[in-house]
C-alpha cells in the first residue's frame, strides 16, 4: 500500500511517457462484456481494439451495445493463422475461462475442455509470421499453479518475451473489493543475447504479491513522508441509494439460499457481527441485501452511468468536495476524469438480473488492468 500511495502521489511519474511509441492494435479474446476493452481505453494508450472474440451470445450483446460493434462469434480454438494475422494486432488481450482452475470446476487444468480456446493460442503463437509484441493475460488465483500457465510461459519465454507476473487485488489500488486475481504481462524483446531458458524462469519465477514496479522508475522517486495513512474510499462510495422497491428486489432474506451466492451488504444494527447463518431468521434484524448488478460493475471499475449513488462516480463530473479529499485515494484513480474518451456501460433493456450477475462475476477490474497496461506493459 505505501509503495502504491508513493506511485500515486509522484508527479514526475504521471508526467512520464507511458506510451509506447508504436500505435497499438490489439485483439481481445474470451472478451466477454468488454472488460479489458475498458481497461484499454482507460490505460489511456494510443491505440484501438480491432477486434473481439467470445462465443457467449449473451455477453456480445452487452458488448454490442456499449462498443457498437459485434464480437466474433467463431470458437477461439477454431481459429487458424489467417483468421489472427489479417488483423495486424500488436497486442494480445486475454481472459481466458477461470473454470479450469477452480473447485467449482474441479481443477481440471489443460484437460478442462473450456482450456481448449487458451491452449490454442499458445499453440498457434510462435506460427505466427509476426507473433504480438505484447501480451497480456488475467484470470483467478491458483493458475499460478497450472499447467496452463507453465505451457503459456514456456511458449513466451522460448520466444524471448519479457514476463511479470502478479497476483494483485483492487484493494492495493485503493478499490474497496479484495478479489485476489492472477496476471501476466509479457513484452517481446529485441536482444537475442538474453534468451532465457523456461526450465530455469520457472523455477525462479516471482509472482509480485505487492504493486510491481519496473526497476527504470526507481530513479524518478523522491524522498517521501509515509505518515500519511493510505486510505481506501469507503465502500457506502460504491453503493447506490435505493427506493424501498429496490431494496426489497435485492434482499436476501426470503432467498432459496444464501451460500456461495455473491457477497452481503449489512444494512442496519452494524455493531452485530455474531452472524449464525445456520438460524437464518437471527439474521433478519440486520437487514443482509445482495450487491446490485449496477453496484459489482462500480466496484469492478466499469465506467457506468449513475444516478443514484452517494457519491457521484468516477466517469461523471468532480467529486462532491464535502466528502471526496484527493489524497484519500490514488492519483491516478481520479475517475472524475473529464477527459475519459470512451464508451459508458450499461446493460440493454433486456439482459435479465440473473443474468447481469453471472455476465459480471465472469468479469474483472478495468481500473487495475487499466495501471497495469499504462505502468508495466505499455511503458516505453
Amino acid at each position: 500500500k505505501k509503495l502504491f500511495a508513493r506511485l500515486a502521489r509522484e508527479k514526475s511519474f504521471s508526467e512520464m511517457e507511458h506510451s509506447p511509441s508504436e500505435y497499438i492494435r490489439c485483439l481481445e479474446f474470451f472478451s466477454g462484456i468488454g472488460g479489458l476493452h475498458y481497461a484499454f481505453i482507460l490505460s489511456e494508450t494510443k491505440g484501438e481494439v480491432v477486434a473481439s472474440f467470445d462465443i457467449n451470445i449473451i455477453a456480445n450483446s452487452v458488448y454490442k451495445h456499449n462498443f457498437g460493434k459485434d464480437p466474433i462469434t467463431k470458437a477461439i480454438d477454431s481459429l487458424v493463422i489467417k483468421d489472427i494475422e489479417k488483423y495486424k494486432a500488436n497486442c494480445w488481450l486475454m481472459s481466458p475461462p477461470c473454470q479450469p482452475y477452480t473447485r467449482g470446476g474441479r481443477y481440471l487444468d489443460d484437460k478442462d475442455q473450456r482450456a481448449k480456446g487458451l491452449l490454442h493460442l499458445i499453440d498457434i503463437l510462435p506460427k505466427l509470421s509476426d507473433p504480438p509484441n505484447y501480451v497480456f493475460l488475467e484470470n483467478v488465483l491458483n493458475f499460478e499453479k497450472s499447467k496452463c500457465r507453465e505451457k503459456l510461459v514456456t511458449q513466451l519465454c522460448l520466444m524471448n518475451y519479457e514476463i511479470t507476473e502478479c497476483l494483485l487485488t483492487p484493494l492495493q489500488f485503493g478499490i474497496p473489493n479484495d478479489r485476489l486475481r492472477y496476471y501476466l504481462l509479457a513484452k517481446k524483446r529485441s536482444d537475442l543475447k538474453d534468451l532465457i531458458v523456461p526450465h530455469e524462469f520457472l523455477e525462479n519465477a516471482v509472482i509480485h504479491l505487492t504493486w510491481p514496479l519496473p526497476n527504470m522508475l526507481k530513479k524518478n522517486y523522491q524522498q517521501e513522508d509515509y505518515s500519511n495513512i493510505f486510505n481506501i474510499p469507503p465502500l457506502s462510495s460504491y453503493l447506490e441509494e435505493l427506493e424501498e422497491e429496490g431494496i426489497k428486489k435485492h434482499l436476501s432474506y426470503g432467498s432459496h439460499h444464501i451460500y456461495s451466492s455473491g457477497s452481503l451488504i449489512q444494512t442496519k444494527n452494524l455493531e452485530f457481527t455474531n452472524y449464525n447463518f445456520e438460524n437464518p431468521s437471527s439474521l433478519l434484524d440486520i437487514e443482509l441485501r445482495y450487491f446490485t448488478p449496477e453496484e459489482v460493475a462500480n466496484l469492478h471499475a466499469f465506467p457506468i452511468k449513475l444516478q443514484h449513488f452517494k457519491v457521484v462516480t468516477f466517469f461523471e463530473n468532480p467529486l462532491n468536495e464535502a466528502t471526496y479529499h484527493e489524497t484519500s485515494i490514488p492519483k491516478s484513480y481520479n475517475f472524475s476524469k473529464n477527459n475519459y474518451k470512451g464508451s459508458s456501460f450499461e446493460f440493454p433493456e433486456n439482459i435479465s438480473t440473473l443474468q447481469k450477475y453471472k455476465l459480471l462475476g465472469n468479469s474483472l477490474n478495468c481500473f487495475v488492468i487499466s495501471e497495469l497496461l499504462r505502468c508495466i506493459l505499455f511503458l516505453s
